[in-house]
């Protein structure tokens, strides 16, 4: 009876394991989507507040996670990873620096992307002890509800 009952948790335990397998597959897939998509260079047309990404004029994201600051003249400012999350509602777009990567800090964000229009909005904090302090992640793209929001146009060519 018991070896019953021991394989009956244990099937149970696996068939859960097998059916979050088919949700991550598609979740992955439909990251590697977004990211073909959400790759390129941004030129930032708006920051709200003024001066949050200094003299960053365009931001560059690459499809293996990693971004670039750009001043006008091309000239990298700062780098850093980054991920997106396009079956989250609203999306995901989380990011840190290098530099911010050994204070732990971090930056919460969300994304709307509309053909060559992508804004996005995010808070920055960090996380201690695996608890997030700061402000809550954003649920819309909105300066009363985030640190910084940014509006860009994709660069052609």
């Amino acid at each position: 009876m018991n070896r019953f009952v021991l394989s009956m948790v244990c099937g149970a335990v696996a068939g859960v394991v097998l059916a979050d397998e088919p949700k991550a597959d598609a979740k992955k897939a439909a990251v590697e989507k977004a990211l073909k998509v959400f790759t390129g260079t941004w030129e930032i047309v708006t920051v709200t507040p003024d001066g949050a990404t200094k003299d960053a004029r365009r931001l560059v994201f690459n499809k293996d996670g990693t971004y670039a600051a750009q001043d006008k003249d091309g000239k990298e400012l700062w780098a850093g990873t980054f991920e997106i999350d396009p079956t989250a509602a609203p999306k995901v777009w989380d990011h840190r620096s290098h530099d911010a990567k050994k204070t732990g800090a971090d930056v919460l964000g969300i994304y709307e992307l509309d053909c060559d229009k992508l804004k996005v909005a995010c808070v920055v904090g960090q996380w201690k002890d695996k608890q997030w302090t700061g402000k809550a992640r954003p649920k819309s793209v909105d300066p009363k509800t985030a640190d910084v929001v940014i509006e860009m146009n994709r660069v052609k060519g």
